[in-house]
């Protein structure tokens, strides 16, 4: 019987492989560095002190060495994944929308033991021409479209512009995505993570509880070949982004005529790698022909991919349709990202920025309240100033149209022409061949098959489809099934779904695993009596964020 089983080899899988595989080796690393070490860089860059070797005074290392807690036995997990490679889902996803880099800074990567290493293996294989440095200038022209920050002036905020050091800072540069992936690689490679990866897709997860204790015994995982797994703990590495879990408009439902699969499809579809027609085309799928029109649904950084991809390979005319306005973010968290290290600002009397808001948000004990906070960060969908640059001349040469403000309210069919006709909420129509949706996908616990058979034995509070779990992200007490991603969003934050909340939760999950799998208590509780978990929990986030 394993003692973990993680479900998913994505990046978020990949970290807590990493912190699990090396409790003994890196031990001090893992814990020193995660809680300490991005602090002692920052001040070293300031003084241009030499670095330290040494860990700084009560860390976690010195802390446990004080009550010489013992070490544990190595943790036996495993973990499995459909495609039977590391992030491959990943990859496909990325590779399907055309995506050149990352959103995500250079700090911000999988490998929890060194905060430099995506730096360091930038630099040692010489590509840092696969480095994306952020936009110095963009200025924004459409009526429909602003930069989200508030703290802007009105004479400022249809620019965006970032410190000039920033923009030549490798810390602060977007990686490419074929360099993340090769650095994922790398990783696998250096912390020999290739004999605990599994080929399969998990069907049910199905606890054993003890009649006497009501605690799960052990969790059996039964997979789609008829093979079963049975684990003392189970890890959610996997997010709300099957098909089936796609945000599908209620329009969809009502239109009555048949019509072809091609001609209206979500974005999901494009980020399965059985959607790829083989793994040696690494160019991206067709999303139009040529000299088709298109509407474009969803005001994300997936539409504008879409709509990008579309204009290369010959649509005509593009529609593009949001709610909203146009919104531009550097991050997808928005303000908490943009403003640690750069902006601040005073709200109600009170000077705010992304340390404080990460303090408010950890601090907070009503969920409901962590769930408008969550909201409120993230405000909806996003696109990259570079993305907007690219499609800027398409939109002013007339050849993508934003309709801000506006929804769909009724589609039809015509078989004879092969094209929709789509009636939008201001009493305009539009015609064409092909509608894309990118409308993203809903979180809803109840939804999720495989958590069906726990939501059974050990049923928790719901919010809007977010699981209310622990801070450990452990499902409930006496269920230790963890979960990761955006269901663990009221836990770790806005940020959960992203590289940065990945590694906060493999953080969490780890410390839980290891305490629970040696037996001890003393060097965690030693711990939270020296600093606060909400100091613990910001201390996860130097150099993932802006802090």
């Amino acid at each position: 019987m394993l003692d973990v089983l993680i479900i998913g080899a994505g990046p978020s899988c990949l970290t807590l492989a990493t912190l699990l595989s090396n409790q003994h080796k890196h031990m001090s690393l893992s814990y020193s560095d995660i809680l300490q070490g991005v602090q002692l860089s920052k001040r070293r860059s300031k003084t241009r002190q030499p670095q330290r070797t040494s860990p700084p005074t009560g860390t976690v290392l010195e802390t446990c060495k004080e009550q010489e807690c013992p070490p544990c036995p190595p943790v036996h997990f495993r973990v499995v994944d459909p495609y039977g490679e590391w992030a491959s889902l990943w990859e496909s996803q990325f590779r399907g929308l055309n995506i050149p880099h990352l959103r995500s800074h250079v700090l911000v990567h999988t490998d929890p033991l060194n905060k430099k290493a995506l730096q360091e293996f930038v630099v040692e294989r010489g590509r840092v021409s696969e480095l994306h440095p952020l936009p110095e200038r963009t200025y924004i022209q459409d009526k429909d479209a602003f930069f989200n920050d508030k703290r802007l002036g009105k004479r400022d905020r249809r620019r965006l512009s970032s410190v000039a050091s920033l923009q030549k800072s490798l810390c602060f540069s977007l990686p490419g995505t074929q360099l993340s992936m090769d650095f994922f690689r790398d990783q696998v490679h250096r912390y020999d993570l290739h004999s605990v990866l599994i080929k399969g897709t998990v069907d049910r997860i199905f606890p054993f509880v003890s009649k006497k204790s009501k605690t799960v015994e052990f969790f059996r995982v039964t997979l789609d070949n008829g093979d079963t797994i049975d684990a003392k703990r189970v890890v959610m590495a996997t997010g709300p982004t099957r098909a089936q879990m796609a945000n599908i408009p209620p329009w969809v439902s009502a239109i009555a005529e048949s019509y072809p699969e091609e001609g209206l499809r979500h974005t999901v579809q494009l980020m399965q790698p059985s959607s790829l027609s083989s793994k040696t085309n690494t160019g991206p799928p067709s999303v139009c022909c040529p000299n088709q029109r298109l509407m474009v649904i969803g005001g994300g950084l997936t539409s504008a991919h879409i709509i990008s991809m579309a204009l290369q390979q010959g649509a005509s005319h593009v529609t593009w349709v949001l709610r909203k306005h146009l919104q531009l973010k550097q991050f997808d968290v928005g303000d908490v990202e943009s403003l640690i290290g750069r902006y601040s600002h005073v709200e109600h009397g009170i000077r705010l920025d992304g340390l404080a808001y990460l303090r408010q948000f950890y601090g907070e004990r009503s969920l409901h309240r962590r769930l408008a906070m969550i909201k409120q960060a993230r405000k909806g969908g996003a696109v990259t100033p570079e993305a907007y640059a690219h499609l800027q001349p398409f939109i002013q040469a007339g050849q993508v149209q934003i309709r801000a403000y506006c929804q769909v309210t009724e589609v039809k069919w015509c078989y004879g022409t092969q094209r929709w006709t789509v009636s939008l909420c201001d009493g305009e129509q539009w015609n064409g061949e092909r509608i894309w949706l990118a409308t993203g996908c809903k979180l809803d616990v109840h939804q999720d098959p495989l958590l069906s058979d726990v939501m059974k034995h050990f049923p928790v509070s719901v919010l809007e489809g977010w699981p209310c779990i622990g801070e450990s992200l452990r499902w409930a007490p006496g269920c230790p099934l963890y979960l990761m991603g955006q269901y663990a969003a009221l836990q770790v934050g806005p940020h959960a779904v992203n590289l940065a909340g990945g590694q906060a939760a493999s953080v969490r999950i780890a410390r839980d695993i290891l305490d629970w799998h040696s037996g001890e208590e003393g060097c965690p509780e030693a711990v939270t009596a020296q600093r606060t978990r909400t100091e613990q929990y910001l201390s996860h986030m130097h150099g993932l964020m802006w802090l």
